[in-house]
């Protein structure tokens, strides 16, 4: 296999570096008039979350850097209780600084020790938050490159930088940055830079493009793709503009397979940006996708982007939201009489129809200098069926063995409760081994059922620590503490960009 530093072709070889974020005192400072603006339903205890989360990055440092897993062992055994947290923080000299769990925050204090890209990136983001110029001058005379990173997320500017006794907000903050899936996509050696739907999400996306620019993509600026609006976009009226916007987040794009390539076409991911992605991706011949999916599904907040309805596990092992299984939905609507369904309103049917799978297939490059202009190759029943046909078709599975987990053992009102709380949003450290919450018990019994084991991360980390080798590990749910986590609205494949991942 060739080296790559960045490079991802599908969602089960091992991974071997991604971007994360860890929880920061942004998050804090929401209260309840501002959940709709910062997309959050709850309250969080800040605390609580980072301590979680601390779970979250201790294992996967122990699956892709097991020295500095070893370093944060030693470090809490010594350490009074007060600072036992501070090694996940950038920014404190505690702080495990792999090169593999990269921190966002660690990240941008690397960039902007560039004075020319500190300046830069400073002038941006008071450009975009429409700051002063005092305080554009005041960040511009900040020196210190991890205070300053960690300015441009929370959007606070400690009283010590200002001369002041209390601390200032001079930005909003970016709580949903946790979800680094969402900022960015690696499509094999190139990555596909998102467009955030939300005004809370913007300034993520601002941050991304500097991170790739200065520093995963500094030398090979030309393998970032970004897919904008056409150049008249901003003369139509506002009602045409709406239909015509460009919204791309990553949790609505799966690199599945070496030649396949998922879209979502949701509340976050737009139809516009669907059918420029393809344009896009069938017109770089480097890429070698020879197939695209689109899979349309209801502008629903509890399926915000399709990882909140499926991902996979292994080749012919996925994790799916039962509600959206056509097989399911189809045997429940044949069950009932036909009489009954006509004079009811049922949810399940409605979502049915509401799901729409689309499948484009590459033209040869002749077809494309003459049309430009991809029709549909085929029409799938359902989001069960694509699947399917992805662990058969693109992975060699027979029919017969392929598996799907269902949210909540598909028992109601199980399912819906733990799809919430993202049962179906699970992320491989390799193929069979995913990250989940713990808070989902009948997704939990689900995958026992299916012949995996499952482990918390307390159970883990003892095995690990016992001499275990993490790469012996095979056919595991591993169980994130996610009391708070959760409320946040993300699983573990929302948390997670990866950048690396072994060829299957």
């Amino acid at each position: 296999m060739a080296q790559h530093n960045y490079y991802v072709e599908n969602e089960l070889g091992r991974l071997r570096k991604l971007v994360i974020h860890s929880p920061d005192g942004g998050i804090g400072k929401i209260i309840p008039g501002t959940f709709a603006d910062n997309l959050y339903d709850d309250i969080v205890h800040l605390n609580k979350m980072q301590k979680e989360y601390n779970h979250y990055v201790k294992l996967l440092l122990y699956f892709l850097d097991k020295e500095k897993a070893h370093y944060i062992n030693q470090y809490q055994q010594t350490a009074d209780e007060e600072k036992k947290s501070w090694c996940y923080i950038p920014g404190k000299d505690e702080y495990f600084n792999s090169d593999k769990v990269l921190d966002t925050q660690q990240l941008l204090a690397e960039i902007i020790k560039d004075e020319k890209v500190k300046l830069r990136l400073i002038s941006a983001i008071c450009s975009y938050e429409e700051s002063s110029y005092a305080i554009q001058q005041v960040l511009e005379n900040i020196n210190d490159a991890a205070l300053l990173a960690k300015i441009f997320i929370t959007g606070i500017l400690p009283a010590e930088a200002m001369g002041t006794q209390e601390d200032q907000y001079i930005f909003p903050p970016i709580p949903n940055f946790i979800f680094t899936r969402d900022i960015g996509i690696m499509v094999k050696d190139h990555i596909l830079l998102s467009r955030m739907a939300t005004v809370a999400r913007r300034r993520e996306s601002l941050l991304t493009k500097f991170l790739s620019l200065y520093y995963f993509f500094k030398d090979e600026p030309q393998k970032i793709m970004e897919i904008i609006e056409e150049s008249d976009f901003f003369l139509y009226e506002e009602e045409e503009r709406k239909h015509r916007i460009i919204t791309i987040e990553g949790g609505d794009v799966m690199m599945i397979h070496p030649k396949h390539f998922v879209i979502g076409c949701s509340i976050r991911t737009s139809s516009s940006a669907v059918n420029e992605m393809v344009h896009t991706l069938f017109s770089k011949p480097e890429l070698g996708i020879e197939k695209i999916s689109v899979v349309k599904i209801p502008k629903n907040r509890a399926q915000m982007h399709i990882d909140t309805i499926f991902t996979q596990v292994k080749r012919n092992v996925w994790v799916l939201y039962g509600r959206f299984s056509e097989r399911i939905l189809r045997a429940e609507h044949i069950s009932r009489h036909s009489y009954v369904n006509k004079l009811s309103h049922n949810p399940r049917q409605l979502e049915m129809e509401q799901v729409e799978i689309l499948q484009f297939q590459k033209p040869t490059n002749e077809q494309y200098i003459k049309t430009k202009d991809y029709s549909i190759h085929k029409k799938l029943p359902g989001i069960e069926s694509l699947l399917r046909q992805i662990s058969v078709e693109d992975f060699g599975a027979k029919p017969e063995d392929v598996k799907i987990i269902y949210s909540g053992g598909n028992l109601f009102p199980h399912d819906e409760r733990e799809q919430w709380t993202d049962s179906c949003n699970v992320v491989a450290l390799k193929e069979g081994v995913v990250i989940g919450y713990d808070r989902n018990d009948k997704t939990a019994d689900a995958f026992k059922e299916a012949g995996f084991n499952v482990l918390t991360t307390k159970e883990a980390f003892e095995q690990f620590e016992n001499g275990v080798d993490p790469e012996t590990v095979e056919n595991t749910l591993i169980l994130l503490p996610s009391a708070e986590l959760s409320r946040a609205r993300g699983g573990s494949h929302c948390m997670s960009m990866p950048l690396l991942r072994d060829k299957l």
